[in-house]
């Protein structure tokens, strides 16, 4: 005897005759198909692979919080609290880093010009520090056979005036006897410095010195710049009286990394030099 909710099939080969047997073939087919799943069950969707990794990870689980300034120890958020911009002491621009980079190719041009002529590479001597961009960008742009090296000439120290003593305190490792060469100064202004390390420079035997300056401030000069031999002097653009500071020229070893030129502020040297 069959329930309601079966249904008895008959297959097609099975013939009453008396040579066949009878074979009696049963399915068992629900008549409500959906009555036999689970209801209210939702299948989970599992997360994507990336965050399935994320989650076995502690480390990487608490990276993914969002740090605030609670969350830092407190020496760090106190750093933070306090940090400034480097532009904070800036009270103009004078020179762009668009208008800097024009000037610095125009006088590359020029200079290229000229050793190109030369019958030997010259060597290009670099003031350190504050010539250290200028530099860079000069030697980029000269399309002609050259050595650089540097030299440190101290004279200011931690102020803005010169001391009017300079000193030379790394020399140069290049030999430069019978060779020209070219000074890269970051501003020529009192021409304390300059001159003596001209003399310098001469003493080791080099046969002819330029000076390719990026600022130049005839306003404060006290010493005549003598050139050696068939020397020149480049300058990329003079410098109104005013302590200006970026594109490597710095206050208190500051400021050296800002692209264009600017004034400092009177009262960030002020205050210093009153302390």
């Amino acid at each position: 005897m069959f329930h309601d909710n079966m249904t008895t099939h008959w297959p097609n080969s099975v013939r009453r005759s008396k040579a066949a047997p009878k074979i009696l073939v049963l399915a068992r087919f629900p008549t409500n198909p959906a009555s036999s799943q689970p209801r209210n069950i939702v299948t989970p969707t599992p997360p994507p692979a990336h965050q399935r990794l994320l989650n076995k990870s502690p480390a990487l689980r608490a990276r993914r919080r969002p740090t605030t300034l609670a969350a830092l120890p407190v020496a760090a958020a106190a750093a933070a609290a306090v940090m400034v911009s480097a532009e904070a002491g800036i009270e103009r621009v004078l020179w762009t880093e668009a208008e800097v980079a024009a000037r610095v190719g125009e006088v590359a041009a020029e200079l290229a010009a000229d050793l190109r002529a030369l019958p030997e590479p010259a060597v290009v001597v670099g003031v350190a520090t504050g010539a250290l961009l200028f530099l860079a960008d000069l030697v980029r742009r000269v399309d002609a056979p050259l050595a650089v090296d540097f030299v440190r000439v101290e004279s200011y120290g931690g102020g803005t005036e010169s001391s009017g003593k300079p000193r030379i305190t790394a020399d140069l490792k290049v030999d430069v006897a019978g060779k020209h060469v070219v000074v890269v100064e970051d501003i020529v202004d009192t021409g304390n410095t300059l001159s003596c390390l001209i003399a310098h420079l001469e003493k080791k035997g080099a046969s002819s010195i330029s000076v390719c300056t990026f600022l130049d401030k005839p306003a404060r000069r006290k010493v005549d710049i003598q050139l050696v031999g068939d020397g020149k002097f480049y300058s990329g653009f003079e410098c109104p009286d005013y302590f200006v500071v970026g594109y490597g020229l710095d206050y208190a070893e500051l400021y050296r990394n800002l692209p264009y030129v600017g004034v400092l502020k009177p009262e960030k040297y002020k205050k210093d030099s009153s302390n």
